[in-house]
């Protein structure tokens, strides 16, 4: 198998770890009477932990390197905080008060928000392409939120808010640690960023003071959710975006929001009406054209690189 093929492989790995993930969550809160505070803290936690373990065995000692710059240990901080613990707080939340299907969705209309965040930035207009994927977003978004009525709402107005918070600090999460990543490196910027926000949460929330149904099938469950959902899935997608790069990684990790519609209809038993479904699918459609670069796009690309190298 080339390298190709291994990293389409290992990117629809972790976006199907990363489905999996939300319908696990969705099982411990209504089976189980978990609440998504206590399962983001402890899974920040000891995913943290066993990353940050991972990355010393192979790095040794450089992992602390982040730690001895002021700038890079505040930027560290504010990752853990607001791009990791924010983003999974933000994201269980949605699927508490929602489904694993819709709140992935809801989430993955954060590279929208990314490109608007670039063009502000810039000072720029959106161009023709950016404004129709801005449109099939917001028909996507109108169609799950209200299935086509002004005077409806059909989602809690809870499930709107988190599911709207988790593609914003989703955001935080893609472009705030890039100078971390290329500095230290993914997994060791991933743990401690895990860590950090596992340690706020676990003040504020008290992991400790358990709560729920315990047995057997909550314990399998906590597990896939740190295991599969955090360990396997990071460590999957991560190779894959180094053997295929971003832009194609991105493309098949569309993947995940599949996934968890899938198993939310067949494991959770959760209801999707045809609304439902033409909503996710303008939302994914347009998210994933933002990923594929058209011709003409290519071509001025690599006039802008000519240009730039003379």
């Amino acid at each position: 198998m080339n390298d190709n093929r291994k990293g389409i492989l290992y990117t629809i790995i972790g976006g199907i770890c990363w489905g999996l993930c939300g319908v696990l969550g969705k099982y411990l809160f209504d089976i189980k009477g978990l609440n998504a505070q206590w399962l983001v803290s402890v899974r920040l936690l000891w995913a943290g932990v066993l990353l940050l373990l991972i990355a010393y065995i192979k790095e040794k000692n450089s992992i602390f390197q982040v730690w001895k710059n002021k700038r890079s240990g505040i930027s560290m901080v504010v990752f853990g905080i607001f791009g990791m613990s924010f983003c999974q707080l933000s994201y269980f939340l949605a699927i508490q008060y929602s489904n694993a299907g819709t709140a992935t969705v809801l989430q993955y209309t954060a590279p929208v928000v990314i490109m608007i965040f670039y063009a502000l930035k810039e000072r720029r207009l959106p161009n023709t392409k950016e404004i129709i994927v801005l449109v099939m977003v917001s028909v996507g978004t109108f169609l799950l939120a209200t299935h086509g009525s002004l005077d409806t709402l059909i989602i809690t107005k809870h499930a709107l808010f988190w599911g709207i918070m988790a593609a914003l600090t989703l955001c935080i999460y893609n472009i705030q640690p890039r100078k971390l990543l290329a500095d230290f490196g993914s997994i060791p910027t991933v743990g401690w960023g895990m860590l950090l926000g596992g340690i706020v949460l676990g003040v504020i929330i008290k992991p400790w003071h358990v709560i729920g149904i315990w047995d057997i099938k909550t314990v399998l469950a906590i597990s896939g959710v740190i295991v599969i959902g955090t360990m396997i899935s990071f460590c999957s997608y991560l190779e894959g975006v180094r053997l295929i790069g971003p832009v194609k990684a991105s493309l098949f990790a569309c993947v995940e929001p599949l996934v968890a519609m899938i198993l939310s209809i067949f494991v959770t038993k959760i209801p999707f009406t045809g609304v439902d479904l033409a909503g996710m699918l303008f939302i994914l459609v347009g998210v994933g054209a933002l990923s594929v670069k058209f011709p003409k796009e290519r071509m001025l690309l690599k006039y802008r690189e000519k240009t730039a190298a003379k």
